[in-house]
């Protein structure tokens, strides 16, 4: 469990670099890919670990990005704008939860697909001279 939460820490800490250096708004897509990534990264193999850390991802990037957002509002004194309720906003949260189960189903799936390391066959002692 250990290793899913920092792998969901550290997804989401890749989610936001993804996000603030991006010149568009890509909606779920870093934290997607940030959560797959990650899950791959950590080798992952249950799916409650995965799940834990896709869901990390998703929740710490959302977070952090709208605290950003916030703050960059009240640093320059400009009002919050006001509400226009839209598509996005009602199905969101629906497709932000969606997508973090099939993140990380998908990168538990990647890592049960790979294939294990090539390990040496283990040295055997060298045979005892003739008596």
């Amino acid at each position: 469990m250990d290793r899913s939460i920092e792998a969901g820490v550290s997804g989401s800490l890749m989610a936001v670099f993804i996000n603030l250096f991006s010149p568009v708004y890509l909606y779920f897509i870093p934290s997607f890919l940030a959560a797959i990534l990650t899950i791959y990264i950590f080798r992952l193999e249950s799916f409650k670990d995965g799940l834990v850390a896709a869901l990390m991802t998703y929740i710490f990037n959302d977070g952090i990005l709208g605290t950003i957002g916030l703050a960059t509002l009240y640093a320059v004194n400009e009002p919050y704008p006001s509400f226009t309720i839209d598509v996005w906003m009602m199905f969101s949260p629906i497709a932000t939860a969606i997508t973090a189960l099939i993140a990380g189903y998908v990168g538990v799936r990647l890592v049960k697909k790979m294939k294990p390391s090539r390990e040496l066959p283990p040295s055997l002692p060298p045979p005892l001279p003739p008596v």
